[in-house]
């Protein structure tokens, strides 16, 4: 089964599209979908065989009145931001406002904001639905999902990859960084939103046969020797090991049993050795 994923404009979180009456749609093109929100404008971003987080229900494609009407609720939008930041500093809350956002059908206006503590806005909301008229939502976000709205550069040059395709946040650990063989130095790990950079996740599959060997430092018989290991260089294939005050280079095929492939598949699927890490998500004092 396909799924047809569409991008929403106020968070850049993606979706599939249930219930579609038309086919054929390519990258770009733009569609009225109902969700949790109301009626939106999105933009596909094309067919997969994996469903996304949330599901949207799908309505028809975007014409020329849709289009206009989008545009002229995003400028409604800008102004609803504008005089939002200024009531909040009137009123000194400690929040940071990102987006204000009205959906297509015009019956609600959202804003997003990002806040250390609970934020007492009762007097701030009554302001906003005495001037618009329509029902307020404030939701706040995290500092990952921020970033995901806004964008920013990351530390590679190029743009976060959660604003350009991430569909899951995944957690990432310092075991992360461990296991690749880096400088166990958060700091220089850490992406613009303060936690460690997601693109270490992407790496794991490459290091997963480190879960089913021995850590570095253990003591192992091999070839009726002792060795202790001292480095594991999942890359190359390639384990180094110092026996009689001699440091030799194993592939690591060669420590492992037939048939280990199997218990490496087994491995990269369940995460379990991740889970009883349990090392906490809390990087740079920032903590979502």
């Amino acid at each position: 089964m396909r799924y047809l994923k569409v991008k929403f404009p106020d968070t850049g979180k993606v979706a599939h599209v249930e219930g579609l009456k038309e086919y054929g749609f390519r990258y770009g093109d733009m569609l009225v979908v109902l969700s949790e929100k109301g009626q939106e404008l999105v933009k596909v971003l094309g067919y997969s065989k994996e469903e996304a987080p949330s599901a949207v229900r799908f309505v028809r494609r975007a014409g020329r009145e849709d289009m206009r009407k989008a545009e002229e609720n995003e400028a409604k939008a800008q102004e609803a931001y504008k005089f939002c930041r200024s009531k909040i500093k009137e009123y000194g809350l400690a929040m940071k406002l990102l987006k204000a956002y009205i959906p297509l059908d015009g019956s609600r206006v959202f804003f997003y904001y990002t806040a250390e503590q609970r934020v007492d806005f009762r007097q701030l909301v009554r302001d906003l639905a005495r001037v618009y008229r329509k029902r307020i939502e404030m939701r706040q976000v995290g500092v990952r999902d921020a970033l995901q709205m806004m964008g920013w550069v990351g530390n590679c040059g190029e743009e976060v990859c959660c604003k350009r395709f991430t569909e899951n946040f995944e957690s990432v650990y310092l075991r992360d960084i461990e296991e690749q063989n880096l400088p166990l130095s958060p700091n220089k790990f850490t992406g613009p939103c303060g936690r460690l950079m997601c693109c270490l996740a992407y790496e794991r599959d490459n290091y997963a046969v480190r879960q089913i060997l021995p850590e570095v430092g253990t003591t192992i018989c091999l070839q009726n020797r002792e060795y202790q290991i001292l480095h594991i260089d999942p890359l190359h294939d390639r384990i180094q090991l110092l026996g009689d005050e001699k440091k030799e280079d194993f592939r690591i095929s060669q420590l492992l049993p037939f048939g280990y492939e199997k218990a490496l598949k087994h491995c990269k699927e369940c995460g379990c050795c991740r889970r009883n890490a349990k090392e906490n998500e809390t990087f740079a004092g920032v903590q979502e």
